[in-house]
């Protein structure tokens, strides 16, 4: 294995032609801060360069790229405001007429005269009927690649185009491609079937083949993920044995079982265990739990915070949203005051003058368990003794984020929670740095949840029902997306909005007579808290809400949850929504109201209601995203084009970093 190369052994991005100090700054901003860098960047398709096709037929492959050829008929500048502009250009070939759109690029009107004889490649979209948006034009300097060349194309950004990223790489291959060397050994390139850095570079910016195109990108997939493993590792490595123990004797570990008003399930059980041993040891615990929506996760953490207090540590529970954090601490007070513990809930919401006396008591140890949300990070936040920090939807908050509030104590314990779970290899793979514990299963007693599309007859009968439903004296969520009649475009102009449809509502005797509320997130959090804890409380049946009630909301005499609009919402968000129903033994329902252009996510809904299914799913239609709260804090996956597919690389990159923790502190400097 040869040594790693430094990014100033190749040289800096300054070196190449046309890159100034200027250019490089917004390279940087791109990720890309050397000329090492810049050889390491995936392209984001290959493309087969088309023969040039008739405008004709190009006009029914919508979504498609193809390669035209043709007049300039006409070609006008608009300016839309500011320095915004487009300029639209119609190319003719005798089949038919076609427009040519470029936003913010004046000087193509110039370009695009008319009796121009013009060759253009680019995604056939609606502009106004088809057309091609900002295409690659074929000039006599910059002709376009011959039919069936094998091209990569890259992602632009601040000002600087895909183009020239491409052409910049170009570049960088002729001058220092050969000077790229491997740091990783050959035994673990054939594990993940990738080929040398050298020879990926030259074989994914040059391919001959698609095939040798999938083998560097293999390659240079691995690498985003290798710095997240290592992050990981070196995250682990960093955490030392410096903890306070919380050693919880048997005869603790009972009285607090006995505060619960239930027995735990056989996996909350299991998952008390792995916590009560990880509390007992003097290594920070580091663990994650992951649940489905109702799994209990919530009274696992009351006996980690009952355990932690019992040994002389205080304990802050972070949730995302003042209605979560409210929540559990509503939810949680009565059972840990039963334990003779102090309790405070902190938001950004708070009077000053409650604030401050609430901040000394905290610092001063007369409080053993603080609720809270982000306000939690702030400065003036000060424990006399934090021992264990509990984060509730993780992947809610960037690494750094959750490592910010674990800074507030020395060495802390730190239990992270969330019902968005991931399947548990890829668990055990991406969060490299934590032990995992899934709670799988719900408590018993828990009511059936039937999800259904709900459309045509059963729309029409929906009424009727819940008013039933309100008769026998149950409640109702009645959830859309918008919470007034702002917004531009046609979709927004068709959207059904909150506001409207809790204004339709209490015309209706039924829900009037019932009670209705409407809570959304621009109400004062005081008055929102007000109205959710009506509801909560059986003063009034049904609340229209925005999605501010996806997580947070414990209403075990809730049992019907109506969410409009449900195809602008994703897979995990509509199983949230509808977690929110089916607490308690009565059976429950959930009728999803939205476009056909959802029927798949709809119809798996309808089928399931195991979230590992669904995530897996989401995880499938998405790819990472933000599920697992990497990107805040500049790690992420952008190198997996396909999750499930390159599941092998992520479990590859975690084997590798044990046997060889040598290589991390290379791939941290990446």
């Amino acid at each position: 294995m040869s040594d790693a190369v430094q990014d100033e052994a190749i040289g800096p991005l300054t070196e190449l032609k046309g890159v100034g100090h200027a250019k490089a700054a917004r390279l940087a901003r791109l990720g890309i801060r050397s000329i090492r860098d810049l050889l390491l960047t995936q392209p984001v398709r290959l493309v087969v360069w088309p023969e040039p096709e008739s405008i004709r037929g190009a006009r029914g492959k919508k979504g498609e790229r193809v390669t035209l050829q043709g007049t300039i008929r006409r070609s006008v500048l608009q300016r839309i405001g500011g320095k915004r502009s487009l300029v639209r250009a119609t190319l003719e070939d005798g089949t038919g007429e076609m427009d040519l759109v470029f936003f913010n690029q004046p000087w193509m009107k110039e370009q695009l005269s008319p009796g121009a004889e013009v060759i253009a490649h680019g995604q056939v979209v609606d502009v106004r009927g088809p057309g091609l948006a900002s295409p690659r034009l074929g000039t006599e300097e910059r002709p376009l690649p011959p039919p069936g060349t094998l091209a990569p194309e890259y992602a632009g950004g601040d000002g600087i185009s895909g183009e020239v990223v491409g052409g910049l790489i170009q570049d960088a291959l002729d001058r220092f491609g050969e000077q790229l060397t491997e740091p990783l050994p050959d035994i673990f390139l054939e594990r993940a079937a990738a080929l040398p850095a050298r020879e990926s570079a030259f074989s994914l910016h040059r391919p001959k083949s698609v095939a040798e195109f999938e083998r560097a990108r293999r390659r240079f997939g691995l690498q985003p993920i290798l710095v997240l493993q290592a992050r990981c590792q070196a995250r682990r490595r960093s955490l030392s044995g410096a903890a306070r123990a919380a050693s919880i004797s048997a005869a603790t570990h009972s009285n607090i079982l006995s505060r619960f008003p239930f027995e735990l399930t056989e996996a909350q059980a299991r998952v008390v265990g792995e916590i009560r041993a990880d509390l007992g040891r003097t290594r920070p615990m580091r663990r994650l739990l992951q649940g489905d929506v109702g799994a209990g996760k919530t009274a696992v953490a009351a006996y980690a915070a009952m355990g932690v207090a019992e040994n002389g540590g205080q304990v802050a529970v972070m949730a995302p949203t003042e209605v979560l954090a409210s929540q559990h601490a509503y939810g949680l007070a009565p059972i840990l005051e039963a334990q003779g513990l102090r309790t405070c809930l902190i938001t950004g919401a708070m009077r000053s003058g409650e604030r401050k006396a609430t901040v000394e008591r905290l610092q001063a140890g007369e409080i053993d368990v603080a609720f809270g949300t982000h306000a939690l990070f702030s400065k003036d936040i000060r424990f006399r003794r934090l021992d264990l920090a509990v984060i509730d939807e993780q992947h809610r908050f960037g690494v750094a984020q959750r490592d910010q509030l674990a800074a507030k104590g020395d060495e802390v314990h730190v239990l992270l929670m969330t019902a968005t779970p991931i399947p548990r290899t890829l668990a055990l793979t991406i969060y490299g740095d934590l032990e995992v514990s899934t709670l799988d299963g719900l408590p018993p007693g828990r009511g059936e949840i039937v999800t259904r599309w709900a459309r045509g007859d059963d729309r029409r009968k929906m009424p009727r029902f819940l008013r039933e439903r309100l008769e026998a004296g149950e409640q109702i969520y009645w959830v859309v997306p918008r919470i007034g009649g702002d917004g531009e475009g046609e979709e927004a102009a068709s959207a059904v909005s909150a506001e409207r449809r809790h204004a339709d509502l209490q015309a209706r005797p039924g829900f009037a007579a019932a009670g209705i509320e409407l809570v959304h997130g621009r109400l004062p959090a005081p008055e929102r808290g007000h109205r959710l804890d009506r509801f909560r409380r059986g003063e009034v049946a049904t609340v229209v809400a925005t999605t501010v009630v996806e997580v947070g909301v414990d209403v075990s005499n809730a049992t019907v949850m109506v969410i409009e609009d449900a195809h602008r919402l994703g897979l995990a968000q509509l199983h949230q929504l509808r977690g929110r129903v089916g607490r308690g033994s009565k059976a429950s329902y959930c009728f999803l109201l939205g476009d056909k252009k959802a029927e798949e996510k709809f119809r798996l809904l309808e089928r399931s209601r195991d979230g590992f299914e669904l995530a897996e799913e989401d995880l499938r239609q998405r790819g990472m995203g933000d599920l697992l709260g990497l990107r805040q804090s500049g790690d992420n996956l952008e190198g997996l084009i396909d999750p499930e597919r390159d599941l092998p690389l992520l479990i590859a990159a975690r084997d590798l970093f044990h046997e060889r923790p040598d290589l991390v502190q290379h791939f941290l400097g990446s």
